[in-house]
């Protein structure tokens, strides 16, 4: 009897943990939120990595740039809309949805297996035309830097390249000022989410800010530049890069989220702000001064 009682009371705690484990399991819409990239791999002009983003509704897929893309989860299948590429008053791209399949995922690892043939030719470069599961490994914050102050600039290229500058304060407050090809041109102000302000803040803590060079530069012209001063409660953090190519993947995903912050920022024309900026000498380092005019000579 004793045994019979003993088996019953191990078969009741065996649900009971089942059932607990059942309910406290994480869905996979939380827990591919974030920041994951693939291993480096080499193409016919650089050495890369794949990198997906993923927010609450948007993200970013195969390279951090451009506009931010819709996704949602159906299932165990992950749908991205292909992003939309605006150039003047001319929009394109936004049609596709493309699909992958989540083989599986951790709080590590992320598995994606491209599903339709126009997912699938995302990657038929030479390198990658056999690629058929894709192993991305979670960034994770390595430091919490205490960070007081954000500044950011792009500059012009050959071309179209949106240029601005923009300031965050430790609450979230943002200057900004949209200089060429951008959306909104002029001096904004306005303030940031605190969801906008975390994620600024957790990217940035994924960076090694101690370890960054000066400048990174790709081996090629006519790109664009992205600098960023972080001031923390320390030290004064300053870096930027020329063509994308050599800086680490985790500045590189800060720079995307901070070139399309403004668009997603209710923002107002504010001319008042043109002296609050509070980096005086880095936010010209994008289109510095020019010098000013030689002396006249004096007539003798």
């Amino acid at each position: 009897m004793k045994k019979t009682i003993g088996i019953l009371i191990l078969i009741i705690g065996l649900i009971g943990c089942s059932q607990s484990q059942k309910k406290t399991s994480i869905p996979i819409s939380q827990k591919i939120k974030g920041n994951w990239k693939t291993e480096y791999f080499k193409t016919n002009w650089k050495e890369t990595a794949y990198v997906f983003t993923f927010q609450d509704s948007t993200c970013s897929y195969l390279y951090p740039w451009g506009q931010f893309s819709k996704y949602w989860i159906d299932g165990d299948t992950l749908n991205i809309k292909e992003r939309t590429r605006k150039r003047g008053n001319n929009i394109s791209g936004g049609k596709i949805v493309y699909q992958f399949l989540i083989d599986s995922i951790t709080n590590e690892i992320l598995f994606l297996k491209p599903l339709s043939n126009k997912t699938k030719e995302l990657f038929r470069s030479e390198k990658e035309q056999n690629l058929e599961l894709i192993k991305l490994l979670k960034i994770k914050e390595k430091r919490d830097w205490k960070i007081e102050r954000i500044g950011f600039y792009s500059t012009g290229c050959f071309g179209s390249c949106p240029s601005m500058y923009l300031e965050i304060d430790s609450i979230g407050n943002l200057l900004f000022n949209g200089k060429y090809y951008t959306e909104k041109e002029g001096l904004y102000s306005g303030a940031l989410s605190t969801k906008e302000l975390e994620t600024i803040k957790s990217e940035i803590n994924t960076i090694q800010l101690d370890s960054l060079k000066k400048m990174y530069s790709a081996n090629w012209t006519d790109d664009q530049t992205w600098g960023i001063s972080i001031k923390t409660r320390d030290k004064t953090y300053e870096s930027s890069a020329y063509g994308f190519n050599k800086e680490p993947i985790e500045l590189r995903i800060l720079f995307h989220r901070l070139m399309e912050l403004y668009k997603n920022v209710e923002l107002k024309k504010d001319t008042t702000i043109v002296n609050d900026f509070q980096f005086k000498e880095f936010q010209f380092k994008g289109y510095p001064l020019p010098p000013p005019p030689p002396p006249l000579n004096e007539k003798e």
